[in-house]
């Protein structure tokens, strides 16, 4: 069988987190630098690369030699052999300049041990520092040490310390539905008297509105904008305005934000949801008017402008973004891509797609994959698919080329072209010969496409270089086996390749369809079953059925076939096998659904 399981996987179903949640987690951190990131591309504190510390006058000979040797071994030999250097000479000076240090290279390397470590030193020394208590935190909460959670929050209580850094968490960490429920059952455990504490209580607000329950978020934010002992008032404002939103309170929520611009005035965290809520709320001539008459710096006004131009398009309104973004600053830091792809979005929107088209030309960095996906498909809307190869190929960076060709690919595939498809599979080898990723897709179009000998001659290729691949050696042994009569050759490549991949449900249902062919039949029915188990494919449902039905097991091969039909009920496999062998069944299928 030919199958391309990854495929299969790529069009699951995932929950999707709510598009309040998006917007909250985007206005709440667009703004502020955070200690509490868990992504492992990068360091999660956001720490200057420290210079080496400056040793004291009273610094020893000793202590001069081991902190050089420290620093050589960093440059040397990178942060994971240096950190025990370091964390001698740290924990012995106490000197909290060294610690910075310390941390940065903690976080450098990744070391999840190495981070709480230098919290744990850090906090020793300084039993009031925000970002010790940040950087600890994230540590037990990616461990999954609840209890210990409580207990570094309670510690921070105890010790005066600002605790500001724990709705920044929060906020940090919207997405991660483990994190946020260890956060609530460690707020939960602690004593009584602690959860009166403000950023307690503003950290339980957040949860409130992220368990939905946006009534107790509202009471809990009035309450906490009585009082003055919470600085960051901003958060308080946009929790109740997101709790009464999603109430259905659209003119109330405007409303809070209203009020809080008006203690916050220019600020980026309050304007970017005040101006998407009244875009909602079909007052654009204010949102513009207020954006337009706002007094921020460039990067906030790039990045409320953006926000501003997603509300307005996601709402049918593409005059008005592209009038707002002739507004913005010239120099757009790094995010012209993004201003380029929603003008070019705005236009399409107003039918013009020939300059829509030009425009999305533009984006050429970061957003450049999804641009040249979003330019094909308005290419088939304007029928003219037949440009789309040459301007991926023209795009495309090498180093992108696979995944990108892939992708028009199965668009093209999606629109009945496979013969465009073939074409660039083919044009983008002559580009990129050592793509071992392009040439199996080609192998197996081709197959689809009739050309087998083209897979043959691909799949050899790539067995070449690879000879123990299980799919590749699968892919050729099925296409002898369907292709051609050297049923015994294409045997051989199938049962190498089910040595090296027994639980592949392909590989089996080839290995079962063979034993079919060979005439096998106890046998193909025991493989071809253990395959439809794996993977309820129609394909396979075709295979087992059909081996069931020529041992005159007619009822089990209908079952089969009629719960393949029901979830694939155009496969042309599954459509062939049963209308030669019980076309009565698609016949009761025609007349059930009629």
């Amino acid at each position: 069988m030919l199958l391309n399981l990854r495929d299969k996987s790529q069009n699951s179903i995932k929950k999707a987190m709510p598009s309040w949640a998006v917007v909250l987690f985007v206005v709440l951190g667009a703004f502020t630098l955070t200690a509490c990131s868990h992504n492992k591309e990068k360091p999660a504190l956001v720490l200057a690369d420290t210079a080496p510390p400056q040793l004291i006058n009273t610094a020893t000979r000793e202590d001069i030699k081991a902190l050089l040797h420290a620093e050589f071994t960093l440059q040397r030999e990178g942060p994971n052999k240096a950190y025990e250097l370091f964390y001698k000479l740290a924990s012995q000076s106490q000197d909290v300049t060294l610690i910075e240090r310390l941390t940065y290279i903690a976080l450098v390397s990744q070391n999840d041990l190495y981070i709480e470590r230098s919290a744990n030193l850090w906090l020793s020394v300084d039993a009031t520092s925000d970002t010790a208590y940040a950087l600890k935190l994230q540590s037990l909460v990616k461990g999954q040490r609840q209890e210990d959670v409580t207990r570094l929050i309670s510690g921070a209580i105890q010790n005066d310390a600002p605790l500001q850094f724990l709705p920044l968490y929060l906020e940090d960490n919207v997405r991660h539905n483990d994190h946020v429920s260890l956060l609530e059952s460690a707020i939960a455990a602690l004593p009584t008297e602690q959860k009166n504490h403000p950023y307690i209580q503003l950290s339980q607000a957040h949860l409130l509105l992220l368990a939905g329950e946006y009534q107790g978020a509202i009471a809990k934010t009035e309450q906490l904008l009585s009082e003055s002992q919470v600085e960051d008032k901003e958060s308080i404002y946009l929790i109740q305005a997101f709790s009464k939103k999603n109430l259905g309170f659209l003119d109330a929520a405007i409303g809070t934000l209203q009020e809080a611009s008006l203690s916050f005035p220019n600020n980026a965290q309050i304007m970017t949801p005040l101006l998407a809520f009244l875009v909602e709320n079909e007052q654009v001539t204010l949102a513009a008017q207020d954006f337009i008459e706002s007094k921020l710096n460039t990067i906030e006004t790039l990045q409320v402008g953006i926000s501003l131009m997603q509300a307005l398009l996601e709402h049918k309104h593409a005059q008005w973004l592209l009038d707002i973004a002739a507004t913005l600053p010239e120099e757009q830091l790094g995010l012209s891509d993004q201003i380029f792809y929603l003008k070019a979005s705005a236009l399409a929107q107003l039918g013009q797609k020939e300059h829509a088209i030009t425009v999305m030309q533009k984006v050429t960095h970061h957003l450049r994959a999804n641009a040249t996906n979003q330019i094909a498909l308005w290419l088939y809307e304007e029928s003219q698919q037949s440009e789309i190869n040459a301007m991926v190929l023209s795009r495309t960076p090498r180093e992108n080329m696979p995944e990108q060709v892939e992708m028009i690919s199965q668009i093209h595939e999606e629109n009945g072209n496979s013969d465009l498809s073939y074409e660039l599979l083919s044009q983008s080898l002559e580009a990129l010969p050592e793509s071992d990723i392009l040439r199996y897709r080609k192998a197996l179009l081709a197959d689809s496409l009739g050309h087998w000998k083209d897979t043959e001659k691909e799949l050899n290729r790539l067995l070449q270089k690879d000879p123990n691949n299980p799919h590749y050696l699968n892919a050729l042994g099925y296409t002898l086996l369907t292709r051609t009569d050297r049923i015994d050759e294409a045997m051989v490549l199938i049962e190498s390749a089910y040595e090296k991949s027994d639980s592949d449900p392909a590989i089996i249902d080839s290995l079962g369809w063979g034993l079919f062919l060979k005439g096998e039949l106890e046998q193909s029915s025991y493989y071809l079953k253990k395959a439809w188990e794996i993977f309820p494919d129609a394909e396979i449902a075709a295979h087992y059925g059909e081996s069931l039905w020529a041992q005159r097991y007619y009822q089990e091969a209908i079952r089969i076939w009629r719960s393949a039909l029901d979830a694939s009920p155009d496969n042309s496999v599954l459509l062939d096998t049963v209308r030669r062998l019980s076309p009565s069944l698609l016949e009761n299928r025609k007349q059930d659904n009629t």
